[in-house]
């Protein structure tokens, strides 16, 4: 499947963990799916694109990622030449995986927003 994909339903259970973060955070899902993406897109082992359903919350994809849709889709396309995976073939499932199972990661960090600085990094974190 090519990029074109308009919306994106995320598995039913990481819907409702979705909600909690909302819930917990204040931040809004797209604020908080964005963060997960790159959070999961950060981690060193590929996801499992079998281990999702699509029952849960459908996005647009405009919605989710913003302006910086072209950024994210780069993100993911990178990662998936790294693996040596086909964007032309497997890219929606695969952004799909890293979308779901980085909100599924913060889920088990986040309790509220005080604790996005701990998932940082430590290399990307401004020295004070």
């Amino acid at each position: 499947m090519t990029e074109d994909f308009n919306r994106v339903s995320l598995d039913e259970s990481v819907t409702r963990l979705l909600q909690q973060l909302q819930r917990n955070t204040g931040l809004t899902p797209n604020i908080l799916a964005r963060v997960g993406l790159c959070y999961s897109l950060n981690a060193p082992r590929a996801p499992n694109t079998a281990e999702y359903d699509t029952d849960g919350k459908t996005i647009n994809r405009y919605t989710l990622l913003g302006e910086h849709d072209a950024l994210y889709m780069a993100l993911v396309r990178k990662r998936m030449l790294n693996e040596g995976r086909d964007p032309d073939e497997e890219l929606f499932e695969y952004f799909l995986a890293h979308l779901n199972r980085g909100i599924e990661s913060l889920s088990g960090r986040v309790s509220d927003v005080s604790d996005f600085e701990d998932i940082v990094p430590d290399e990307l974190k401004v020295a004070e």
